[in-house]
């Protein structure tokens, strides 16, 4: 779990991140996102909306982690939402995500 927040902290320093729900949707509607991450304990009705936006948009989304390690991962409050611009940190941290979910 460490390596999937180390990895988004160097892709937050590396400015290929969006979060809070704004900047996602701006990210995706301009097939930017590659990859989206949703907190666990974020509203379900956000959930169910931006997956929705995720497969209307061709992009993936997960739900992983919880707001305030999404946050403290990047460096930020808490946040519910975490899109990655970067199509190899997308790849590393989905893998990262299986890996863990195994």
């Amino acid at each position: 779990m460490n390596r999937i927040y180390s990895l988004l902290g160097l892709a937050c320093r590396a400015g290929k991140i969006a979060w809070g729900y704004q900047a996602v949707v701006a990210a995706l509607k301009g097939h930017k996102a590659e990859l989206v991450l949703l907190a666990g304990d974020s509203s379900p009705r956000l959930q169910a909306k931006l997956l929705r936006s995720c497969r209307e948009y061709g992009s993936q989304g997960l739900i992983y982690g919880q707001k305030n390690e999404l946050g403290a991962a990047l460096g930020k409050p808490p946040c519910a939402v975490v899109a990655i611009t970067d199509r190899n940190f997308a790849a590393l941290i989905q893998n990262g995500v299986r890996e863990v979910d195994v």
